[in-house]
């Protein structure tokens, strides 16, 4: 499992426990931020190759 997996997942997971004690304003930041690193997880790999080629 990638590393952007692992915490994506911990940081979703931390959010909903946050919400669950009542501090939305931590808890939902935290979960679009876990979202945020699962959905765009390896996007730098592909950055990186592009510029490498062009350079």
């Amino acid at each position: 499992m990638q590393s952007e997996v692992a915490w994506g997942i911990a940081l979703i997971l931390a959010g909903i426990v946050l919400i669950i004690v009542p501090l939305y304003f931590f808890g939902v930041p935290l979960i679009i931020v876990g979202i945020a690193l699962i959905l765009f997880r390896g996007r730098e790999a592909v950055i990186e190759k592009v510029a490498e080629e062009k350079s």
